[in-house]
């Protein structure tokens, strides 16, 4: 029987009756309410009513870290949700079987299913939107971690030099980049949309660039990093801000920087002396997710059917 899909996020919750096979049979979006508990609930459950009698179980990708039990949310989500067992409120209150999956979990799995990292053994996807997030699959199987909390790329440090760090969650929240370009324009907030800041971008507008240079150097160390740990097949960015085509330039020509600026200096000259060097070992590139803003979807869906 068909599945009801839903992937929550900070804004809005999108939902999908899927086939078993991963086609969209319909979809929907309606604003997260996060007024209270039963209103965030209650948002949800009218969707399942409406579906009740052509869906038979229910999948959910959501935004936030699970405790261990994988269901009961524990950080990085509203505080009114906190301790709250998503997986036993959605079964008590709609009387369906319910799976629970982190978003960029889900995304991981939907691209490395559906999309851009099909076929492949060993993918990172990385979710580019307000924030930061990611998944990773290792050998043909998602890799969760012992606590739920593997591909926390977010909470990755940048060095800027002397003894001053910062995370790179910080460095990759877009919605700062909104924030400080909005006051630096002495442009209202509520007026800095996305569209307008790539705009900016678009006309050469120097701030704006600068901005998105080192946003994207943030991104490229990232990647870069990741790769020389796993060993990587593929690398793919996802989410909403990957349909800005000049992000992904962007870091691609970051990451082919990189390995030159890697290779100056007096001491790696010496040691390159020493050791013979396959230069290829550090050439990285990225690549466009194909699933776009659905990757959660599909991902949740078939961690779903792989727990039947």
């Amino acid at each position: 029987m068909n599945k009801l899909v839903f992937d929550i996020g900070a804004t809005n919750t999108k939902f999908a009756l899927m086939s078993t096979e991963g086609k969209i049979l319909e979809r929907e979006k309606v604003p997260t309410v996060y007024h209270s508990v039963d209103e965030y609930f209650d948002n949800m459950v009218k969707i399942v009513s409406k579906y009740r009698h052509q869906a038979d179980e229910i999948a959910i990708s959501t935004n936030g870290r699970m405790y261990t039990d994988g269901d009961t949310y524990r950080a990085y989500t509203r505080k009114l949700l906190q301790g709250i067992n998503l997986k036993k409120e959605m079964e008590f209150r709609t009387g369906l079987p319910v799976t629970v999956l982190n978003d960029g979990f889900a995304a991981a799995l939907g691209e490395w299913w559906k999309g851009a990292g099909k076929g492949t053994k060993n993918l990172l996807v990385i979710v580019l939107g307000s924030g930061l997030g990611c998944g990773l699959i290792l050998n043909g199987e998602l890799y969760q971690g012992s606590k739920l909390n593997a591909a926390m790329l977010f909470g990755m440090i940048n060095a800027y030099g002397g003894s001053q760090y910062e995370l790179a969650g910080i460095s990759t929240a877009f919605y700062l980049l909104l924030y400080q370009l909005s006051a630096m324009k002495q442009i209202p907030m509520e007026q800095m949309t996305g569209e307008r800041f790539f705009e900016f971008a678009a006309e050469g507008d120097p701030l704006a660039l600068q901005m998105l240079q080192q946003y994207c150097q943030c991104i490229a160390l990232i990647v870069y990093n990741s790769a020389m740990l796993l060993d990587l097949d593929s690398i793919v960015i996802t989410g909403g801000l990957s349909e800005q085509g000049i992000i992904l330039d962007m870091v691609n020509r970051k990451l082919l920087e990189l390995p030159k600026k890697i290779m100056e200096g007096e001491e790696v000259a010496v040691m390159l002396e020493m050791a013979s060097v396959d230069t290829g070992d550090f050439q990285i590139q990225v690549k466009k997710g194909e699933l776009a803003l659905d990757a959660n979807l599909y991902g949740a869906l078939y961690y779903l059917l792989r727990k039947e």
